[in-house]
């Protein structure tokens, strides 16, 4: 971490250390994603509960220190310099009440325990169920977007909203929530009747490299109809390698981690592929992928 780090670190704690919940210093973040690549943070706070999390990014607001929400850690992209900030983990906001065809569930909250109570669209999606919102996740099957009744997140002047589905902004891959950098708190949900979700699994991991460290697809589909994994694997570019990043041999439209990646090597393989499928196909990938600084 960078010379001040230290300083910064100590200035956040005292900022934030009479809040409840886990709070630590200088933390390394790349346990923390599922890529397994980053530096550290200023500080990582665990909040327990919704207003202390609002508590904890009005006090960084007003302190002048940039934040950023962790849930799951998938498809984050952290830099090897790490985050000179406050980062804030929804491990600890966990809440669930189902009434009938309707569950409300807390940010933190694992995709995979609403995929199997009845969002089977999503199975096999890593992640919680903010970061899922805020990206509007989904598969060939069907989007979070889909079964979103309403999301409560937290407005920049510190007040809790709730957003009904039209206010939210989804669009593909994205919402309302990723584009401004509001963090969502806790989310309403329809539920579909239960599948067996196993031929959904079975799929997923015939289809992706579930045995590497990976961010999950890096590229946004382009428009035309064509995936970003053909257009990649049509430029022969699977197994393309920049230090231990490399273009994944299963699914073209993922970058694995061989055990000791940097950001830095796929920020750089992500240009080389951008370039080489532009210069291909006339088309610019897009990045699905949250590079953080960016």
């Amino acid at each position: 971490m960078e010379a001040g780090a230290g300083d910064g670190a100590r200035a956040l704690l005292r900022i934030l250390r009479d809040l409840p919940g886990g709070l630590r210093a200088e933390e390394l973040l790349a346990p923390h994603t599922t890529f397994r690549i980053g530096g550290r943070a200023f500080a990582l706070y665990e909040p327990p509960t919704e207003d202390a999390l609002a508590e904890a990014v009005v006090r960084a607001r007003s302190h002048g220190f940039p934040w950023r929400m962790l849930g799951g850690g998938s498809k984050l992209l952290i830099p090897d310099r790490g985050f000179p900030g406050l980062v804030l983990s929804t491990a600890g906001l966990r809440s669930w009440h189902e009434e009938g065809e309707f569950l409300r569930v807390g940010a933190g909250v694992p995709l995979a325990r609403v995929a199997r109570r009845g969002a089977w669209a999503l199975a096999g999606i890593p992640g919680t169920v903010g970061g899922a919102v805020a990206m509007n996740a989904g598969t060939r099957h069907g989007s979070i977007a889909e079964q979103v009744v309403w999301v409560q997140a937290l407005l920049p002047t510190g007040r809790v909203h709730t957003f009904s589905p039209a206010e939210c902004g989804f669009t593909y891959r994205d919402s309302l929530f990723r584009r401004l950098r509001l963090p969502v708190l806790a989310v309403g949900l329809r539920l579909q009747p239960c599948q067996d979700l196993a031929p959904f699994l079975r799929e997923r991991a015939k289809s992706q490299p579930l045995g590497l460290p990976s961010a999950g697809c890096v590229f946004r589909n382009p428009p035309d109809g064509r995936s970003a994994g053909w257009l990649i694997d049509q430029c022969g570019l699977k197994g393309a390698r920049i230090g231990d990043a490399v273009v994944s041999e299963h699914h073209a439209n993922f970058i694995c981690n061989l055990g000791h990646a940097r950001a830095s090597d796929v920020l750089e393989l992500v240009d080389r592929v951008q370039d080489t499928v532009v210069s291909e196909f006339g088309v610019w990938l897009k990045l699905e992928l949250e590079v953080v600084g960016e």
